[in-house]
C-alpha cells in the first residue's frame, strides 16, 4: 500500500543539529561537508518537530473502502512522525484487500483473522526517502567505480501499511493529562503512580475558594508540566546512546485511522469489500496555533455586558 515509483531507497544525510560547517576561503569541500550543510538545518527542523509537535496528521489522509474494487484507499496528505520527519503523500494510494487478507491468514502469529474473514485493522504512514534524477557521474578511472550515473536528488515521501488489530495511542505529559481528567497510558502501575501524585493537587484546587482557583490552576499546570518535562528524554538515552536526540525510535509509524469489521462479502459469485466503521478519530491531529488561540480565548474573554 505505497506509491509506485522506480527510485532507489535512501537514508537522510548527516543529522547532527548542533554541528555545522565552518567554511573558510579556499576550503576543499567534499561530500561529507555538503551533507553537513544540508543535514544541519534538516536536523534542527526534525528536533523542533519531534519535541514541540510530535507525531500526527497535519492535513488529508482520508480513508475509505471501495466495495467493487475491494480496495482500501487513502487520499493525499501531510503528517509528522515521532522522529520529526515530514510524511508527504502526493497521490491516492490503494491496497488490494483480498490479497492482504490472504497474506494475513498465512501468518501463524498473530492470529487476528477470524474464521469468517472479519478483521479489525488500522492504517499507518511511515517515512520513506528515495534517490531520484540520475545524472552523469564524474569518477576517476582508478577508483574502481563502474557506475556512469548517480542520483542527484533525495525525495521524501510516505509509505502506507495496513496493520491487523486496532491502534493504540501513547499519551505524552501524563501529569497534565491527569490534571485535566484525561485517560492515562492504560498501564495500571504507571497510571496509579500518576494519580497518587496529581489527584491531591486537583482536590486542593477544587476545594479552594472560587476567587483563588485561577491562580492555583496555573500553579498546578506549571508544576505538572515541569515534572513531565523532567521525565521526557531521548529514546536512546535509556540504551546508553548519548548521541540520540529524538523522542522516538524505529519506524515511527503515524496512525491514520482504524477499520472496524473489515471483510470480503460474496453474493451470487461477486466479491466486494465491506467495513463496519472507518474511524479516523483514533489518529493524532495537529491544529494550527491561530485556531488554538481562538479556542483557548473562548473560556477567558468576558461575555455579555460590562
Amino acid at each position: 500500500m505505497k506509491p509506485m515509483h522506480d527510485e532507489r531507497s535512501a537514508t537522510l544525510p548527516a543529522t547532527d543539529p548542533f554541528t555545522s560547517l565552518a567554511a573558510h576561503f579556499g576550503m576543499l569541500l567534499g561530500v561529507a561537508d555538503l551533507e553537513a550543510v544540508v543535514g544541519h538545518s534538516w536536523a534542527k527542523m526534525r528536533l523542533h518537530n519531534a519535541w514541540l509537535h510530535g507525531g500526527g496528521v497535519v492535513w488529508g489522509f482520508g480513508i475509505s473502502v471501495d466495495g467493487p474494487s475491494r480496495e482500501v484507499r487513502v487520499t493525499p496528505g501531510l503528517a509528522l512522525d515521532e522522529l520529526g520527519r515530514e510524511l508527504y503523500l502526493p497521490v491516492l494510494s490503494c491496497l488490494d484487500l483480498a490479497k492482504w487478507l490472504d497474506e494475513q491468514k498465512k501468518k501463524a502469529e498473530p492470529r487476528q483473522i477470524l474464521d469468517d474473514g472479519v478483521v479489525d485493522a488500522h492504517v499507518v504512514a511511515r517515512f520513506s526517502a528515495c534517490l531520484a534524477r540520475p545524472v552523469p557521474a564524474l569518477t576517476s578511472p582508478c577508483d574502481g567505480a563502474g557506475a556512469e550515473t548517480a542520483y542527484s536528488r533525495l525525495r521524501e515521501t510516505a509509505e502506507l501499511f495496513l496493520v491487523p488489530g486496532r491502534s493504540t495511542r501513547a499519551g505524552r505529559y501524563l501529569r497534565l493529562r491527569r490534571l485535566f481528567g484525561l485517560p492515562g497510558t492504560g498501564v495500571a502501575s504507571k497510571d496509579t503512580a500518576i494519580s497518587q501524585e496529581v489527584d491531591p493537587l486537583r482536590a486542593k484546587v477544587k476545594a479552594a475558594p472560587e476567587t483563588d482557583r485561577p491562580g492555583m490552576w496555573l500553579d498546578a499546570v506549571r508544576r505538572c508540566a515541569a515534572l513531565d518535562s523532567v521525565d521526557r528524554r531521548p529514546a536512546g538515552l535509556d540504551d546508553g546512546d548519548g548521541s540520540a536526540l529524538l523522542p522516538g525510535s524505529g519506524d515511527a509509524d503515524v496512525v491514520l485511522g482504524d477499520l472496524h469489521d473489515l471483510r470480503l462479502v460474496t453474493v451470487e459469485g461477486i466479491t466486494t469489500a465491506g467495513v463496519g466503521t472507518v474511524d479516523v478519530a483514533t489518529r493524532t491531529s495537529h491544529v494550527d496555533t491561530a485556531t488554538l488561540l481562538e479556542l483557548a480565548s473562548v473560556g477567558t474573554i468576558p461575555h455579555g455586558g460590562a
